[in-house]
């Protein structure tokens, strides 16, 4: 067996048998795409290597019902034999210094902790991620750097301090996660960056028989895809982040298909209307894309029952930092909604995220 599924199967085991002294979690976002899960996986894996005395704790940052959701995640570790209950989903574990225990978190792929999980912020001992530097200064060991997948990171990380943890199982892992986030190393993406070409070559010494590409990438592409037996509800939660702010908060739901086809499907201004309501957001912030023969399209929608708040966010991010995301006006047949075409294709999350977090902070 793995090395890493070995270690995986050792830390449910022993955190269900014991209150360990001292606790390393490796948290990964909230959103818990398969980057923010492989980045946890295989980092905490090498800290294991490191730190003998502690027991280090990959934490998917998802209740565990939610992990059919994520397709992609289910379908990738499930071909490399990781298997639902070998993984600590976050109400399976509480972050907190009780019993005795002494709490350390690494962050890995999002910088900032959820509004709801502040408390946690001084046991921050590390964050490697990605995305746009949004951490005040602190005791914490920050490696902060703009690449393409935060999977890059964990790999350069690996090669620097234990390569002897590269065997086929973590470096094919890591292999098609970067292949999915920077949309198959496509520059039109404008994701890529030469740091993930040269981790993909690097990896790619260490996987037998040697990877097709195009082949990873489509198959994580079909199973990201694969929503036919969710929800509209649950296509909502599928890919989700939460900002807060000013007395509000905003969900951000990134959808595996283009927002006007999600628009489209029956019942969805019920869902959206429900989901609003039950997670108590003030507005949902909808992503769409699309990607065939290497060519990226996206969209975008807002939608809030308080006219006012919805024309608001929409006037910010039309004309946020000069038009950025360039956003153009699309026909919506659901009440309370107005969707656009994103003709900034490289604009994913990542760069929405901070511009909806900088609006919420001046209101």
């Amino acid at each position: 067996m793995p090395p890493i599924i070995d270690f995986l199967h050792a830390v449910k085991k022993t955190l269900g048998c014991e209150c360990p002294r001292s606790l390393h979690v490796v948290l990964g976002n909230e959103a818990c795409d398969l980057d923010s899960a492989v980045s946890a996986l295989v980092y905490a894996f090498l800290l294991h290597s490191i730190h003998k005395d502690k027991l280090v704790v990959p934490v998917l940052n998802i209740p565990a019902r939610d992990y059919l959701l994520r397709t992609e995640v289910k379908h990738w570790l499930h071909k490399h034999n990781i298997q639902q209950n070998s993984l600590v989903f976050r109400d399976e574990i509480e972050l907190t210094k009780t019993g005795g225990v002494g709490l350390e978190l690494s962050l890995v792929d999002h910088n900032v902790l959820a509004n709801t999980d502040s408390h946690l912020d001084p046991s921050v001992v590390f964050v490697l991620d990605h995305h746009k530097l949004e951490r005040p200064p602190g005791s914490a060991r920050v490696v902060v750097e703009p690449v393409g997948c935060c999977c890059t990171l964990v790999g350069e990380q690996l090669l620097d301090t234990n390569p002897s943890l590269l065997d086929h199982t973590t470096a094919s892992l890591l292999h098609g996660t970067i292949l999915l986030d920077t949309v198959n190393l496509n520059e039109a993406a404008k994701r890529v960056t030469p740091k993930d070409v040269q981790m993909i070559d690097s990896l790619e010494t260490y996987i037998s028989p040697s990877p097709h590409r195009d082949q990873i990438f489509q198959e994580l592409t079909t199973a990201k895809k694969d929503v036919s037996d969710l929800t509209s509800e649950q296509l909502l939660r599928k890919d989700e982040k939460v900002v807060s702010g000013g007395g509000l908060t905003v969900g951000m739901a990134s959808l595996p298909m283009m927002v006007q086809e999600y628009l489209a499907r029956a019942g969805v201004s019920e869902s959206l209307a429900e989901h609003s309501t039950s997670c108590h957001y003030d507005l949902i912030v909808l992503m769409g894309i699309s990607i065939s023969d290497q060519h990226v399209t996206r969209d975008l929608a807002i939608f809030s029952s308080d006219h006012s708040l919805r024309e608001k966010l929409v006037s910010e991010l039309r004309g946020a930092e000069g038009g950025v995301l360039q956003l153009m006006p699309q026909p919506s047949s659901v009440d309370h909604c107005e969707a656009f075409l994103q003709d900034n294709v490289g604009a994913s999350r990542k760069v929405v995220l901070p511009l909806v977090r900088d609006w919420l902070s001046r209101m």
